[in-house]
């Protein structure tokens, strides 16, 4: 069998979808929001890259782009495209198959694995897909043991949902007025809360947030049959619980 038989769709075919997916990794002692960061590892971030569960392996390196770009998403072979920089204390993972909407969790899996591998580490996470409503899934772990997951549809009940928003504004520190600025209501439901902004305070604590002048490496992989339909899934067909409407 080749790896296209893995696929139903060409590499050609167009993906439907949009959104976001990345997963950091800030290890201790913490640059912090004003801390400088060393140059990309462009070979502690293939080695990295092979170690993700959604890899079956690294076929080469495509190439290397800032960090404030995206690597091409476009088509179906864009799917095997993964970017990751290494910039000592901070790791960063660009990876489609990190969303998910078939009811698995592709993101926590992920960020609970890099969590055991570099234990006293600050792991934070966003996933998005988008469409008439968005799909989002959210990932905040902290060494004092501070964990927080949520999924779910932009504005429809029945979220999938652990640990407390509140635990992670006291570990981290997030003052009340960053949260008004940031839209972050404690009380809101998990469809209406902002979980991106919430994520973007936690790691803003933690690691510099200007992405200007870094480089990441992007990878072209190979995956699973089992990862391969779930990306079909996400990006090009329909996911499960989307109504269209």
């Amino acid at each position: 069998m080749s790896y296209d038989d893995f696929w139903e769709y060409p590499p050609d075919r167009g993906i439907a979808q949009h959104g976001e997916f990345r997963l950091t990794v800030v290890e201790a002692p913490f640059p912090g929001g004003s801390g400088v960061l060393p140059a990309h590892d462009p070979v502690r971030a293939r080695e990295l890259t092979a170690s993700l569960g959604t890899v079956d392996a690294v076929v080469g390196e495509s190439g290397r782009i800032e960090a404030v770009e995206r690597a091409p998403f476009g088509t179906r072979a864009d799917l095997d495209l993964v970017g990751v920089g290494c910039w000592g204390p901070v790791t960063e993972v660009n990876d489609p198959a990190l969303a998910s909407t078939d009811g698995s969790f592709p993101l926590a899996e992920q960020a609970d694995a890099l969590a055991a591998r570099f234990p006293g580490a600050v792991v934070i996470g966003s996933a998005r897909i988008d469409h008439s409503a968005s799909y989002g899934a959210h990932v905040i772990l902290h060494p004092d043991g501070v964990r927080l997951f949520a999924a779910g549809w932009s504005g429809e009940g029945d979220w999938d949902r652990e640990g407390s928003v509140r635990e992670v504004v006291e570990v981290f520190g997030i003052g009340g007025q960053e949260r008004a600025e940031a839209g972050i209501e404690l009380d809101d439901d998990p469809e209406e809360f902002a979980w991106e902004g919430l994520t973007r305070l936690a790691l803003g604590r933690v690691a510099p947030m200007a992405r200007a002048g870094r480089v990441l490496s992007v990878f072209r992989v190979r995956r699973t049959e089992e990862v391969a339909g779930d990306l079909e899934d996400t990006w090009i067909g329909e996911p499960d619980g989307f109504d269209g409407e």
